[in-house]
């Protein structure tokens, strides 16, 4: 996997893990937010997926309410379980997500 920690203007979400490359394992997206930036809450009928925390802070917004994150913080969510982002308005949000297939 590269490493990496600055936000990259250009491409604010980039593919490290593809479908093909692991049994089980999805994809491993990077996501790099704006400050403010809401992605709005979604969720998903036939995979989990784990959200690492690696740069800035913001809220995790879910069903079950918003949760504080910031930088090392680690969440699952279930499939069918709401979730999405919403950015620091001062230290903008950057997190890797796996998409992962639980049989």
């Amino acid at each position: 996997m590269k490493v990496f920690s600055i936000y990259d203007n250009a491409q604010p979400l980039e593919q490290v893990i593809k479908e093909e490359d692991f049994l089980g394992t999805l994809y491993a997206n990077v996501r790099y937010f704006r400050p403010k930036e809401d992605e709005g809450i979604h969720s998903h009928d036939d995979h989990i997926e784990v959200y690492i925390c690696f740069q800035g802070k913001g809220t995790a917004l879910t069903d079950k309410g918003d949760i504080k994150v910031t930088r090392g913080d680690v969440l699952i969510f279930e499939s069918g379980e709401g979730h999405g982002f919403e950015s620091d308005e001062i230290d903008p949000l950057a997190y890797i997500c796996l998409g992962i297939r639980i049989p």
